[in-house]
């Protein structure tokens, strides 16, 4: 309906301008359901500035007040909001091709060790996606998306309101797990996986809903967290979450775009995926050096504790290739798996000294990815 709109009003101009059609100017609606200040409305906020600044195009960024996290994916699908944030981990189903990828984010920080294993893990699966897995672009074109990349968060690691300074001290807890793969995690070291929202983490933890949740340091202030984070066991899980697609678009929005727009929208894009990912990190970093002036302990796995968990990914990705054939029909897992790890290893060479550099990231995601898409066909057919 909106395209048939669209086209109605350009051909009322036409008629007004002597049959000369000129290109309607548009005013995109960017949901993120994280507050002002966050990572996420960061750089989606500079998302919104680099489109006015390189086209005729408005964009706002509506943060918390349009659509909340579990809200955004059939926001953007129903037109409610133009563009969003999008975690295809909350529809599981919806999104199984792509979370297959997401659900690999372990291999970021076992293995050769980088800064900011981030900065692989969202190049990897921006690539894999793109280039790779045209199945996980069709399953977000079901959703009357368009897929324009990934950024990632830093490591993932405990914060708790009890100690965790043993295998001992692992067992029994209630964890917040925000993809499958943590928890399994969770539930291998003798815990309990726990299906929270991001934007409920704060009452779960407050509430005793939760003893820890398994995160980035970045939600200490993204989520406000402070206040109910006691400790913080550094390294494990391990991980990334990667199961982000930063700057979806309505395919109907995308249609209604001139070739020129659309590939000023994708250049942001590619800024915007490494902003996301610079954000978390320099935030996460600075959150872990604030920690103990706000009365956080934090704590330092022992070599039991990090050996556990890294051959834990390990044995997990013969179940992950099991979960997602059986449980979603994706064909070809083990293939997909191997894919994926490589182009892991692939950016871990590329991006080592790129934590603090999000231009060159950036740069990164033009040159060795979007560049190769073809916009006169992309998320068009």
């Amino acid at each position: 309906m909106k395209h048939i709109r669209n086209m109605i009003m350009a051909a009322a101009g036409a008629a007004m301008l002597g049959g000369v059609a000129t290109a309607q100017a548009q005013d995109l609606k960017i949901a993120v359901g994280f507050p002002p200040g966050s990572a996420a409305f960061y750089a989606l906020d500079n998302l919104a500035k680099n489109i006015e600044a390189n086209s005729d195009m408005k964009a706002k960024v509506f943060a918390l007040s349009l659509l909340n996290l579990k809200e955004t994916p059939p926001g953007i699908r129903d037109g409610i909001a133009d563009m969003g944030f999008v975690l295809p981990p909350y529809y599981p189903a919806e999104y199984a091709e792509t979370n297959l990828a997401a659900n690999l984010s372990m291999l970021a920080t076992t293995g050769e060790q980088i800064e900011s294993p981030g900065t692989a893990m969202g190049a990897a699966m921006t690539e894999y996606v793109f280039l790779h897995c045209p199945e996980c672009l069709t399953e977000h074109k079901r959703m009357n998306q368009v897929y324009l990349g990934t950024g990632t968060s830093p490591t993932y690691i405990l914060h708790c309101t009890t100690p965790i300074r043993t295998m001992a001290d692992l067992k029994n807890k209630k964890y917040r797990s925000g993809a499958a793969n943590f928890g399994r995690w969770a539930e291998a070291v003798g815990g309990t996986k726990v299906s929270v929202p991001g934007n409920d983490i704060y009452e779960a933890m407050a509430q005793g809903v939760v003893d820890c949740g398994m995160f980035s340091a970045t939600e200490l202030t993204n989520l406000q967290l402070f206040d109910v984070t006691k400790y913080i066991t550094t390294k494990i899980p391990g991980g990334v979450f990667a199961g982000v697609a930063t700057n979806n678009i309505n395919r109907d929005t995308w249609a209604d775009l001139t070739p020129e727009q659309r590939e000023v929208i994708f250049k942001a894009s590619a800024r915007s995926n490494a902003d996301v990912t610079w954000k978390y990190y320099a935030d996460a970093k600075r959150n872990l050096n604030d920690a103990p002036d706000k009365g956080i302990e934090i704590i330092e796995p022992t070599e039991e504790m990090v050996k556990f968990s890294n051959d834990f990914v390990e044995s997990d990705l013969k179940v992950i290739a099991e979960q997602f054939t059986n449980d979603y029909g994706v064909d070809n897992a083990q293939a997909k798996i191997e894919k994926v790890a490589e182009l892991v290893d692939k950016y871990k060479k590329l991006t080592k000294d790129m934590a603090d550099d999000p231009e060159a990231l950036a740069q990164l995601y033009w040159d060795e990815i979007m560049s190769k898409v073809d916009l006169t066909t992309y998320g068009l057919d």
